[in-house]
């Protein structure tokens, strides 16, 4: 088995595990985070501005630093949707897919404008330090350290949602938003939180994806990041343990339906149509279920 593919197939199964625990809380609510991408590009172009300003910073100050800004933009993007559906009533769902839609032209703009490198033919910005980026750990991939960290994500948010009074009014709340207000929780509280953290995490994926995979933030390295983190939230049921392993599958089903199409000269994108077969089978039994919770 190719090492090149296999670590491949981890790192992106890494980036998945991070935007999928926070499309699995956004889930818990019942709602539906599909602005993923343009938060996840968000959080990349973000951090890798910031990595470029910083460069005679050491890497333990400069890193820790754009995470927490593409962690706090992206999630402030987030934001704007719950509080329109807090105050105009406006759908989740549509809202963060417009700001999605309407972030990711704007940052295209930038890449090709005024944060193009000036050094390289790419439309991308300049490339990070050597000191900022993460250390591999399967070469020749660009398989990294990030996966230990994101694999401790994945069991933080485990415990916070099930061993946590937050937590279980969270998924109260997602159950049966009638029930939580009767019962007199704090709505707004769970809903700007989960929100906040939700485009947190996918802007943190942009930037773990920048600092460990691509070391610059080119045009489209987004693409299909989101929706594939969003298919492993869906699989896993939402339960952020059960995304490790939802998130290695759809990591080694990409990685190797993109391999095969290539191996095979195929003219279309092999990848994305199997994404879009298992996002359509899996989204029968979730709509069903929060049909029902909507009914009680």
């Amino acid at each position: 088995m190719n090492l090149y593919y296999v670590g491949s197939a981890l790192n992106v199964s890494t980036l998945y595990m991070i935007a999928g625990t926070g499309a699995a809380l956004s889930l818990k609510t019942g709602e539906y985070n599909l602005g993923g991408e343009g938060q996840i590009y968000l959080g990349g172009f973000l951090s890798a501005v910031i990595l470029n300003q910083l460069c005679n910073l050491p890497g333990i100050i400069a890193l820790p630093f754009s995470f927490l800004a593409a962690f706090i933009v992206s999630g402030l993007l987030t934001l704007l949707s719950a509080f329109l559906k807090q105050y105009k009533n406006a759908d989740f769902l549509f809202t963060t897919y417009i700001a999605s839609a309407a972030v990711i032209p704007f940052i295209d703009g930038l890449i090709s404008g005024p944060f193009r490198s000036k050094t390289e033919n790419l439309l991308a910005t300049s490339f990070i330090s050597q000191n900022f980026r993460l250390p591999v750990l399967l070469k020749p991939s660009s398989f990294n350290i990030s996966v230990i960290p994101a694999i401790g994500l994945c069991i933080f948010f485990f415990y916070i949602l099930y061993h946590t009074a937050f937590g279980r009014k969270l998924c109260i709340f997602g159950i049966s938003n009638t029930f939580a207000k009767y019962a007199g929780y704090n709505r707004k509280k769970i809903t700007y939180s989960s929100a906040f953290i939700s485009g947190g995490l996918h802007g943190l994926c942009g930037a773990v994806a920048i600092a460990g995979t691509y070391y610059t933030c080119h045009l489209g390295f987004y693409s299909g990041m989101g929706w594939n983190a969003f298919s492993a939230a869906l699989i896993a049921t939402a339960n952020p343990i059960l995304l490790i392993p939802s998130s290695l599958f759809m990591g080694f089903v990409t990685t190797y339906s993109t391999k095969y199409s290539l191996y095979h000269n195929f003219g279309f994108d092999m990848s994305s149509i199997i994404q879009a077969v298992i996002l359509f089978i899996i989204s029968f039994p979730i709509l069903k279920k929060g049909d029902t919770a909507n009914d009680i």
